[in-house]
């Protein structure tokens, strides 16, 4: 009866994090249709309010890219059979690389302008995710 019962909880853990994931995908996703504003432009709105026409083409490209990258996790998720500590580590890291590899490139496609730090950029997120 034990080992039923954490089978049953694994299972639905794996369909959390997979639901999850999807979700991401669509909440990013969603905001890519006309009339919306981006996700990712909502966050960098916060530190700063006047963004350029070619910022705001960049902050949509990178809401297109992580609500693909949200998908291709689902994916990996669901390949690897859920295998929680394999999936969910890759996750995680392709998370952080993804993050703060594209806080490190953005000032070289634009130099000069200036940006808040990683630490302002993820209380920026946060106060957006909070605001709704």
């Amino acid at each position: 009866m034990g080992l039923i019962a954490s089978l049953d909880a694994a299972a639905v853990w794996r369909a959390v994090s997979l639901m999850v994931l999807v979700w991401l995908a669509y909440f990013f996703g969603r905001t890519l249709r006309n009339g919306e504003t981006p996700l990712i432009e909502r966050f960098a709105r916060v530190s700063t309010p006047k963004m350029t026409p070619a910022l705001c083409r960049y902050t949509r490209l990178l809401t297109g890219i992580w609500c693909g990258y949200f998908l291709v996790a689902a994916g990996v998720s669901l390949a690897s059979n859920f295998a929680p500590v394999w999936s969910g580590l890759c996750i995680w890291l392709g998370s952080a690389t993804l993050f703060i590899g594209e806080h490190r490139l953005r000032p070289k496609f634009f130099p000069g302008q200036e940006f808040p730090s990683l630490v302002q950029q993820i209380k920026d997120t946060r106060y957006v995710w909070h605001k709704k």
